[in-house]
């Protein structure tokens, strides 16, 4: 079992049980920590968040590409409460499965921005995303850098759950 078919797996196991076991493991962090984590390996399962893999797997902000690594800050595209509502969604369609939480999972991506260019984002869709169709990042005027624009974890592979859900 890879690292994502792992994290996908607690989740469904955490959606499967229902509503009233989401709220609760949902009142602290660690229902926020599985999903965050999900990003932070490649497709290989090798962890790319916070060294020096970062740069192959993850696009960057222009200013981020030449910041020093302590003023970065990895940003979801998608905010974790939206992916976090799409979650629940599934509940109560009663839709869950592997292959669903997978699609939520992947819609989305890091982006490595500066701290100062994370509060700028926040300022306009802190737990929102625009209505027209730009990403949190244009609204705020962060352009990615263009050594980074083609970089992704990689496809994650999804065959293993086809029959498991």
């Amino acid at each position: 079992m890879t690292y994502h078919e792992t994290i996908i797996d607690l989740i469904y196991k955490i959606l499967k049980e229902g509503e009233e076991y989401l709220k609760n493991i949902d009142k602290g962090n660690a229902y926020d920590k599985i999903i965050r984590n999900y990003h932070q390996f490649n497709s290989d399962g090798d962890k790319c968040y916070r060294n020096k893999k970062s740069r192959t797997y993850y696009k960057f902000s222009e200013n981020a590409w030449t910041a020093n690594k302590k003023d970065w800050y990895y940003e979801h595209l998608i905010p974790v409460k939206l992916i976090k509502e799409k979650l629940f969604v599934l509940i109560e369609n009663k839709q869950v499965s592997k292959e669903k939480i997978y699609q939520i999972l992947d819609e989305t991506e890091f982006v490595v921005i500066t701290k100062k260019e994370a509060k700028k984002v926040d300022s306009f869709h802190k737990s929102d995303i625009p209505k027209d169709g730009r990403s949190r990042l244009e609204v705020a005027g962060i352009k990615v850098h263009s050594e980074s624009e083609n970089n992704d974890l990689g496809t994650i592979k999804i065959k293993a759950f086809a029959n498991k859900s």
